[in-house]
């Protein structure tokens, strides 16, 4: 008994001839897929692959950069928090107090105390938003400099303060109501 399955299914009348030539006909027909479509799919994915790591990298770096600006922004919330408790008040200053900020002179205007306090360093200046800058104590200041430097404004250099030694005006005082 070696007889097909198709010489077994025509005897038992299962099927008629023209049944098993239109199946023959249909495998010949059947198009088997080329070895450049499979290619093509396969660089289509490729593609697909390469195209979701970019989109990974690039949202990885997009959330890098929102959790420093949120970092950033709970910064200065800390600061203009440690500023507004401990800053103080000018609003009766009348006498004006120049000092550098990013190599421009600036102009404060402070009471007669709130001055004799600068100059002697007991309190800093620290610069808040653009042109807005308040008065706080050495405390206060270190605070702030920990989290962010730049922002306290240093008056007297320990170094300015020493007379050099070939200064020819070393022997004389400033005067205390010098202001420049």
């Amino acid at each position: 008994m070696s007889t097909s399955l198709k010489d077994q299914l025509l005897a038992a009348g299962l099927v008629k001839k023209k049944d098993v030539q239109n199946a023959k006909s249909a495998k010949k027909k059947a198009p088997s897929a080329p070895k450049k479509k499979r290619n093509k799919l396969s660089d289509t994915t490729l593609r697909a692959q390469r195209a979701m790591l970019d989109k990974a990298k690039k949202d990885k770096a997009l959330n890098a950069q929102r959790k420093a600006e949120a970092e950033r922004k709970a910064r200065y919330a800390q600061i203009k928090q440690l500023v507004d408790g401990g800053k103080l008040d000018r609003k009766e200053g009348e006498t004006a107090f120049n000092f550098t900020h990013k190599k421009k002179v600036k102009t404060i205007y402070v009471t007669e105390q709130q001055h004799r306090l600068l100059s002697n360093d007991q309190v800093v200046i620290v610069a808040m938003d653009n042109e807005l800058y308040e008065i706080v104590p050495k405390k206060v200041a270190e605070q702030v400099a920990k989290r962010e430097s730049h922002r306290v404004i240093q008056l007297a250099n320990d170094k300015a303060d020493a007379p050099a030694a070939d200064d020819p005006y070393a022997d004389y005082q400033i005067p205390d109501d010098l202001m420049w």
